[in-house]
């Protein structure tokens, strides 16, 4: 039942990178999301049952960074919907089924930023149009970055690691199954670590 966040959540992920304060010594580069150091998850309640949590398990990204002009910044993601996961393989069978993610119809979720707004030195929303089951929304996300500490400090490569965090409506993309017993609002959680193309 939990199905519908997920897809948000990858949207929003890549543009955390691009608060400047930290960074502004590093030039307009190309960076992908490191897939083994990212946990894509979302949570949703309904009446009468535990909270549900669920991520999704496949997805590539990559981002454009210029920190000299941040609206000049970019990114897009997609997002496998067949792997999303909650922990049981049937209610996986029933995100994916027709009633929601609709995986046979529509395989991946994507998205492409519009606009990067530096709110302070490390934080920053990010705006883009989500398309999931052959709709597309415009959603914002509130992102918040630091230097990731397992990386050399000392060098203009190290990768960095931030979280992006928002909610959207899974009504506005056509998953109206299980309302208003479920609730309409998803949240979504995005934790990763964007490395600079070699």
């Amino acid at each position: 039942m939990s199905t519908r966040t997920c897809y948000r959540l990858a949207a929003a992920l890549i543009f955390a990178l691009t608060c400047s304060g930290a960074f502004a010594a590093m030039a307009a580069q190309s960076w992908r999301i490191d897939e083994m150091q990212t946990s894509i998850g979302f949570t949703i309640e309904a009446t009468g049952f535990p909270t549900t949590h669920g991520r999704f398990r496949h997805y590539t990204g990559r981002i454009a960074i210029d920190l000299d002009r941040l609206a000049g910044s970019s990114t897009s993601f997609t997002v496998d919907a067949a792997s999303v996961d909650v922990g049981s393989q049937a209610y996986n069978d029933v995100l994916k089924s027709a009633a929601l993610l609709d995986v046979a119809k529509f395989p991946t979720l994507s998205f492409a930023s519009t606009q990067v707004e530096k709110l302070d030195p490390r934080t920053a929303r990010v705006t883009g149009n989500l398309t999931m089951r052959g709709v597309t929304k415009p959603i914002a996300l509130n992102v918040t970055i630091e230097p990731d500490p397992s990386a050399n400090q000392s060098t203009k490569r190290r990768p960095l690691a931030f979280s992006a965090t928002g909610t959207i409506r899974r009504s506005d993309f056509g998953m109206s199954f299980g309302l208003p017993l479920i609730d309409d609002a998803i949240e979504i959680t995005v934790k990763t670590r964007a490395l600079v193309d070699e």
